[in-house]
């Protein structure tokens, strides 16, 4: 088994952050970029909780698809349309499938609330700089219902002699998830009603714990730490020993810990491990689309295949009580020459795992 080498965003982050990484100052407004941008929205509503997925240059947002062409590094879902990322640049598609450019953020780092009703971003556009250019980064929150800013941080400038690049190139702040109440960014969760920071703590293996985030629902459940091995798993104990994602209703867990994920699923209550009815033996969770119904990509693994071990996956959606799993996109296959393009694809909130 191999541990999962990169998950950016919502699902599986990895939340070792920069408190006061750029050794920031009081509050200022000297050395803006520019005042904050607008959230573009689109003139109708889509059904933000259906199973979606990147393929090809198409955006499958349950039975709808919109053109986003190459070159996708991320997307999330928004009422009215989808935001993503492409070479640092922050997009926006609506439902109808027309595109804008919304501003060069900087980076491809983009979290969605549960209910898709609230998205944030990291933006190094804007804002105060060091002696050298380099903005400040900061964390923006919008509303995806009308465009409305709940939240940026608020312009520091930087301490005398800092060289942001060298220390972002080091350890960054990172964006760690959001809800319709909080951000989870730069080693603080911050409430979007008044602009208020809790630090994080540390368990007794030195993870950082942030205050609310156990008890926030994402759009691939709430972020659990686990215990077991075998047929056998807890919710329980530091997530440095497993992760995991207890379902809404909070009955069941997925092991997101590793991968390739074994297609199965495990009991909340008893711990015991139930099998996925999934077209192959391995499953990566994409996310909830209600309290009942789940999607993800089932996923064939050949670890003897001598080019890429993955050789095909397909989008299903899966029912909580049956565990049965019906597709609902095409059989994406890996070509099996190593000079061959891999087709792109892409959950959201996530970057291509291998």
């Amino acid at each position: 088994m191999r541990t999962r080498g990169l998950v950016v965003g919502v699902v599986g982050a990895v939340l070792t952050l920069a408190a006061g990484l750029a050794g920031c100052g009081d509050v200022t407004s000297t050395g803006s970029g520019g005042e904050p941008f607008t959230l573009p929205v689109g003139p109708t509503r889509w059904d933000a909780s259906a199973p979606a997925w990147y393929a090809d240059g198409t955006l499958h947002v349950g039975e709808r698809s919109v053109e986003l062409g190459d070159g996708v590094d991320e997307f999330v879902l928004g009422a009215t349309g989808a935001y993503w990322v492409r070479r640092q640049t922050l997009m926006f598609t609506s439902a109808e499938g027309r595109t804008r450019e919304v501003a060069d953020v900087g980076w491809a780092n983009l979290a969605v609330s549960a209910d898709h009703s609230v998205v944030a971003t990291v933006d190094q556009s804007r804002g105060p700089t060091d002696e050298f250019g380099t903005h400040v980064m900061q964390v923006a929150v919008f509303d995806t219902r009308t465009g409305a800013q709940l939240y940026r941080t608020p312009d520091r400038a930087p301490a005398d002699g800092a060289d942001l690049a060298d220390l972002y190139g080091e350890l960054m702040p990172m964006l760690g998830g959001v809800s319709r109440d909080r951000v989870f960014f730069d080693e603080a969760t911050i409430s979007l009603a008044d602009g208020s920071r809790e630090p994080v703590t540390q368990d007794d293996e030195g993870v950082d714990v942030y205050p609310g985030y156990a008890e926030t629902l994402f759009t691939d459940g709430y972020h659990v730490g686990l215990r077991g091995e075998g047929r056998h798993r807890e919710v329980g104990g530091s997530e440095a020993f497993g992760t995991g994602r207890l379902s809404p209703d909070r009955s069941t867990v997925l092991d997101v810990g590793q991968w390739p994920t074994d297609a199965v699923a495990y009991d909340a209550e008893t711990g015991r491990q139930r099998a996925l009815d999934a077209p192959w033996d391995h499953f990566s969770l994409g996310g909830w689309t209600d309290d009942d119904t789940f999607f993800g990509v089932a996923e064939r693994i050949d670890d003897h295949h001598p080019v890429d071990v993955l050789r095909a996956r397909q989008v299903v959606t899966c029912e909580l009580r049956s565990l049965a799993c019906t597709p609902v996109g095409r059989v994406i296959r890996t070509p099996d020459s190593a000079d061959a393009e891999r087709p792109a694809f892409l959950l959201e909130g996530r970057v291509e795992l291998l």
